[in-house]
């Protein structure tokens, strides 16, 4: 037994360290008026809670964040399905090149592809608008115009986090027994039908999954967002993770450990839902 418990210690430290502790002091902070100059740490209950909902920024972030979140989890979702469906029909070497290809932008760092999309997308000078106009088609604003901001980093974030989910769904899907499809076949079912009434509910465990972690993801969104809008134009994309960091983090750390809570208990609940009600078994 001192065997295993050692074999398991450097993950269990690492866990401890660098998940747990922070979690913990968070909730401490989020209690606290808490000056970080001085060290010092003063108990005053729920007072960072009320102060945080009484602000407007609060509530517009919140906003932001819900139509994010709304927007694009079922995007990625739809793409996520149809990327994988399609891939999945390829076998061989081929098959295995599509989806090594397709994987390639997840290990991009978010950081730089928020960069690297803030110029592909820029107005005047980006490639986005220069094919556009090669076409002679309408060339947005893009990332410049709070009316078309958030919905310009959801093009980020589908290129970004889309190959994550497909690569799942493709597993879940290769997983299916090609009896069924062969049975469905003879009964003259069409690959629409197939789809629907196979696959689709034959991936159920992989296809939640997928769906809580896309949700927990665009809840906290940050590193494409801050680098490419900052939280602008007019704060059209300062979503709850943009201003925490920017406009909490330094200036009232106690605030911005009781929006921490907050967040996690709110991806806490909805990650619950999700896999209480649309969760399945399945045999295969």
């Amino acid at each position: 037994m001192l065997t295993g418990f050692l074999f398991v210690l450097p993950s269990l430290m690492y866990f401890i360290f660098v998940f747990l502790s922070p979690l913990l002091l968070s909730f401490i902070n989020s209690l606290c008026k808490v000056n970080l100059m001085l060290g010092s740490r003063d108990f005053i209950g729920l007072k960072n809670f009320t102060n945080l909902l009484s602000r407007d920024y609060f509530w517009s972030s919140l906003w932001i964040t819900l139509k994010f979140v709304v927007m694009s989890v079922p995007m990625m979702i739809v793409v996520d399905l149809f990327v994988a469906n399609q891939l999945s029909s390829f076998t061989g070497s081929f098959g295995r090149l599509l989806s090594t290809i397709s994987f390639l932008p997840f290990i991009v760092s978010m950081a730089a592809a928020g960069m690297v999309w803030d110029w592909i997308l820029d107005p005047s000078l980006g490639l986005m608008n220069a094919l556009l106009g090669a076409i002679h088609l309408p060339q947005p604003l893009w990332l410049r115009s709070p009316d078309s901001a958030l919905y310009s980093t959801l093009l980020i974030t589908l290129w970004i986090r889309a190959p994550f989910g497909i690569m799942i769904l493709v597993g879940g899907i290769q997983n299916v027994s090609p009896d069924l499809y062969e049975a469905a076949s003879l009964d003259g079912v069409t690959p629409f039908q197939r789809f629907f009434r196979i696959t689709l509910p034959l991936i159920n465990p992989q296809l939640v999954m997928v769906l809580t972690l896309e949700t927990i993801y665009a809840f906290r969104a940050f590193d494409q967002i801050y680098t490419s809008t900052g939280g602008g134009p007019s704060g059209a994309t300062r979503t709850l993770m943009i201003y925490l960091i920017k406009d909490l983090f330094n200036s009232d750390y106690g605030m911005a450990s009781a929006l921490t809570v907050l967040m996690l208990i709110g991806m806490f609940v909805i990650s619950l839902l999700e896999q209480a009600f649309l969760r399945k078994k399945v045999d295969y």
